[in-house]
């Protein structure tokens, strides 16, 4: 694990990688969706699943490759996107690296809503 994410692994080149899959389930009901949760360590993406058109709830996961296979394991449809992590390394090298608000020195401007 590098900086604190577990899908980070550090290569012994000393880069990191993304050790991460983004699986897509399709689940009858809430048993099932506690038994593909107890059977691996898995993070659930936010928002309310949807349902296909056959009542089937479509559940998107993230999970390492190892805890991905005890998914696909299971008796449940999924499709696995292996390539999740390498999408997320390009993206990450988008993010800007500089500090646009120079160490606190300059005051955020935007459209964010003050409650």
């Amino acid at each position: 694990m590098a900086n604190g994410t577990p899908w980070r692994k550090e290569t012994p080149g000393g880069q990191c990688e993304m050790d991460v899959v983004k699986i897509k389930i399709w689940i009858p009901d809430q048993k099932a969706l506690n038994d593909v949760l107890a059977a691996a360590k898995v993070s659930l993406e936010c928002g309310s699943p949807r349902r296909d058109q056959t009542g089937n709830f479509v559940i998107t996961l993230y999970a390492s490759k190892a805890e991905a296979k005890k998914i696909t394991a299971l008796k449940y449809r999924t499709e696995v996107d292996e390539n999740f992590g390498k999408e997320l390394e390009q993206r990450q090298k988008e993010v800007s690296k500089t500090d646009r608000f120079k160490g606190g020195k300059v005051k955020p401007e935007g459209l964010g809503v003050k409650r």
